[in-house]
């Protein structure tokens, strides 16, 4: 009987808490468009996110309401898969979503703590310190996306899924060397390259919400 009702808390948690990583990617990406409709003079292509919510940013308050909104939203999200994949899958699986929390968590409070402040090419304490938190974050986040491809394509056997994790993780990868790249030989399109890595990731995060809200009960 205990059994059976921990199950039950345990689906309602999911069942509510899955469909928030579909909400938090809506609020990144009103985050990313609404701060280039607010900011004219702001360069989509050159210039890297983490600029809309700079120290002295227009609307940079505004803006870091909709980031800590994504954030809170990614980290229940994760927590509900994890919560899922404990009582379903197995153990690269459930270490995949473990490692993508420790990102979202990372960025949640990484960024929060570390916004960029002045020129960012300036390696001031502060710049250190958010670069410090970039690398981590991409670190995570290639590792987590590719051991969940692992696990659903050699574990739980289900294809479709591992194959798009699989294609998103190599897109990740390819987009996140290219920024130091670019940089290196002087092209700029920081914003470009940082923004095919991000979106990338919240159309993963997002396929993987709708997918467990609509498709798997």
């Amino acid at each position: 009987m205990e059994d059976n009702k921990s199950l039950s808390i345990r689906e309602k948690i999911e069942k509510y808490i899955v469909p928030l990583g579909m909400i938090g990617v809506v609020f990144y990406m009103v985050h990313t468009i609404l701060g280039n409709i607010l900011w004219p003079e702001y360069n989509p292509i050159s210039m890297d996110i983490s600029s809309l919510t700079a120290d002295g940013a227009p609307n940079q308050d505004l803006l870091r309401i909709f980031t800590t909104i994504y954030g809170v939203c990614m980290i229940l999200f994760i927590i509900g898969m994890i919560v899922k994949s404990n009582r379903k899958y197995h153990l690269a699986t459930r270490t995949g979503y473990v490692i993508l929390l420790g990102m979202e968590v990372i960025s949640l409070f990484g960024y929060a703590a570390f916004p960029l402040v002045g020129d960012k090419r300036v390696m001031n304490f502060q710049n250190i310190m958010h670069l410090a938190v970039t690398v981590a974050v991409v670190a995570t986040t290639i590792t987590s996306a590719f051991t969940l491809a692992y696990g659903y394509l050699t574990q739980e056997k289900i294809k479709e899924l591992g194959n798009f994790i699989l294609i998103m993780a190599i897109i990740i990868t390819l987009c996140g060397i290219m920024n130091p790249i670019s940089i290196k030989i002087g092209l700029s399109i920081l914003g470009l390259t940082e923004r095919l890595v991000i979106y990338s990731l919240q159309i993963l995060i997002f396929v993987l919400s709708f997918y467990y809200t609509k498709c798997d009960k």
